[in-house]
């Protein structure tokens, strides 16, 4: 069965992640989709944007933890 949807797979099958929560954040004028430890720290886990320079930024690369 074939599903034609918008949705991303990851929204139609989320992943489990038990070390934290999943939240969005504004950094660099980009959205990110991070997973907060609880502790202060943030780790990227995708990149939102609509500008090609930003995904070539090494600093907004999945796994990459945001700076406080």
């Amino acid at each position: 069965m074939t599903l034609y949807t918008p949705l991303s797979e990851h929204d139609i099958f989320p992943q489990s992640y038990n070390d934290g929560e999943i939240v969005f954040e504004n950094y660099r004028n980009c959205q990110v989709k991070c997973l907060d430890q609880g502790d202060g720290k943030k780790q990227i886990i995708q990149l939102l944007s609509t500008n090609p320079a930003d995904y070539m930024d090494p600093t907004l690369q999945p796994g990459q933890w945001l700076d406080s």
